[in-house]
């Protein structure tokens, strides 16, 4: 039946009955929309911190037309508490239910203790005009989904095993949805794409996906991955009324708390190490190959030493920093100028004794001979970029030099006209706004984005609107191919090559794509002395 004759479009998926919805596509035409599609077992009671457990079936036609079931945080944006431990769901989005159409699994940002996947952000309008399955997965956040206490019943890398059992109930049901099963593309944004990396490394979720997209994050990156954070626990516990050295006293005391107890205090102390010059995101992925159900079965660094086995895009944008400006930006200028050496051995997680040998080389390269970097704003967002993004990343695309599967490399560096971050968070300087691609600025062209106003959204005659239609079409075609430019035309211009040793090709992306070779070769040089502390091999 056609999906334009349904008023209510149902499906039949292993668990039951799902009834969907309608919706009118902001670039024209209409697509079928499922929303708040449970896929495990609501995470409640004494199942807070373990792992996830398969929804089980339901008797009836089930509604899948709300999606406001989403993890308890405090909303980065209203600054509210928003969510509920009831948040394990998925959103499903398809132009037909018939065929066998590339499914692509979105899995969304926020440092692992804020964001959602709820359409007001990550609504899949333009990527729909390429007829693939969208999917989008929540996930639990910050001590609910990562709290890693080292015991059986708060063992960690629980929002990791939501994603895994999300993946596993779209093997299950996504053909139901016009999906091919055997055609999966898992694709994230900052901590989304840290948590593609993680299920790319992680050689039990083979089969459950064939290609992947990194946006803007890896497990090289310093703020992705930490062997522990039971510390952090203690010290939470503490705060809120419970002293113990006992792992199991701390954990029976946060479940007898109420959650928004807990995701408040979490709050507080991620404030105090959230700034331009101090960054550190406290919970997320950490090392659990001890557990008997473990997600890691090595080491995070044998893992990523061994790479990523299925075709993969890799990249970042060009002035990922922008993000962490805030509205004292003077005053983080003056202490990169009097703590710099601090700054650098926090933001890589070494003893400043290791990084004091190099510091002054690396204050050089981005301060040039200005003394006070006050002046060099563009020096301390080059800087906060490359430290928290742009290595790591490097790093995890030179392991993919001798990969069999092919590995394409892309920088974003349009300037977005209505970039989402600048937007909400209205980032400026001097009354200028501040130029460049920052964080974030890539979904601007591959969602439509309610939330930053109808007035804002892509208009026809701009050039965002030209690179929207550039990059949902190679992303898309990644997703059908595991190339993402098969073909080339007016629209798609240049042949993206893969990465080797012989040729490091990437793809620049901004008003023109074009291919070069060798990306931030230089920046590859001046970190690999002090990075070869830290185990990251350039």
């Amino acid at each position: 039946m056609s999906h334009n004759t349904m008023k209510s479009p149902t499906v039949k998926v292993k668990q039951g009955f799902l009834r969907g919805s309608i919706k009118s596509n902001v670039d024209g035409g209409e697509y079928i929309s499922f929303q708040g599609i449970p896929f495990a077992e609501p995470p409640l009671g004494e199942l807070r911190f373990k792992d996830p457990e398969p929804v089980k079936p339901w008797t009836g036609i089930r509604d899948a037309v709300d999606e406001d079931k989403v993890s308890l945080q405090m909303d980065n944006f209203t600054k509210q508490i928003v969510g509920s431990e009831d948040c394990l769901y998925l959103n499903i989005a398809t132009n037909s239910l018939s065929g066998k159409k590339a499914v692509m699994v979105f899995i969304h940002g926020g440092g692992f203790i804020f964001g959602y996947n709820h359409s007001k952000l990550y609504s899949p309008d333009y990527l729909l005009k390429h007829d693939v399955v969208f999917v989008s997965i929540n996930y639990r956040l910050g001590m609910l989904g990562f709290l890693n206490m080292n015991v059986e019943d708060c063992p960690g890398n629980q929002g990791l095993k939501d994603q895994v059992l999300a993946l596993n109930w779209i093997q299950e049901n996504i053909e139901a949805f016009g999906g091919d099963k055997n055609n999966v593309t898992i694709f994230g944004q900052s901590a989304g794409s840290a948590s593609v990396h993680c299920l790319c490394l992680t050689s039990s979720n083979k089969g459950l996906f064939h290609r992947a997209i990194l946006q803007s994050g890896s497990m090289a990156n310093p703020w992705a991955y930490r062997p522990s954070n039971n510390d952090v626990g203690f010290k939470i516990a503490k705060e809120l009324g419970k002293e113990t050295t006992n792992p199991e006293e701390v954990l029976k005391f946060f479940m007898s708390l109420p959650p928004e107890k807990i995701v408040e205090e979490q709050t507080k102390r991620l404030l105090q190490s959230f700034s331009f010059t101090k960054l550190d995101l406290i919970f997320g992925p950490t090392k659990d190959c001890e557990r008997s159900r473990p997600y890691f079965l090595e080491s995070a660094d044998e893992l990523m030493k061994k790479g990523i086995q299925i075709p993969v895009i890799i990249g970042y944008t060009s002035h990922e920093g922008i993000a962490l400006l805030d509205n004292e930006q003077d005053e983080s200028f003056e202490t990169f100028k009097n703590d710099f050496e601090n700054i650098l051995a926090y933001d890589l997680k070494l003893n400043v004794k290791k990084v004091s040998e190099f510091a002054k080389d690396i204050r050089k390269f981005y301060f040039k001979d200005e003394s006070n970097p006050i002046k060099q704003r563009d020096g301390c967002i080059d800087f906060k970029t490359d430290t928290l993004f742009t290595i790591g990343i490097l790093d995890t695309i030179e392991k993919q030099i001798n990969k069999k599967t092919p590995t394409y490399v892309y920088r974003f560096s349009h300037n977005v006209q209505n970039s989402c971050l600048k937007v909400v968070y209205n980032i400026k300087m001097e009354g200028v706004v501040i130029t460049g691609a920052a964080h974030c600025d890539d979904l601007n062209v591959l969602f439509h984005i309610p939330f930053i106003g109808d007035d804002k959204k892509l208009r026809k005659d701009t050039q965002d609107y030209l690179l929207m239609r550039r990059m949902t079409k190679m992303w898309t075609d990644f997703a059908k191919t595991g190339c993402p430019t098969p073909k080339l035309d007016d629209l798609i211009n240049v042949e993206w090559k893969p990465f080797t040793n012989d040729e490091k090709w990437y793809l620049e992306i901004q008003d023109k794509l074009t291919v070069n070779k060798n990306l931030d070769e230089e920046k590859k040089k001046l970190w690999k002395p002090i990075l070869n502390q830290r185990n990251i091999q350039l």
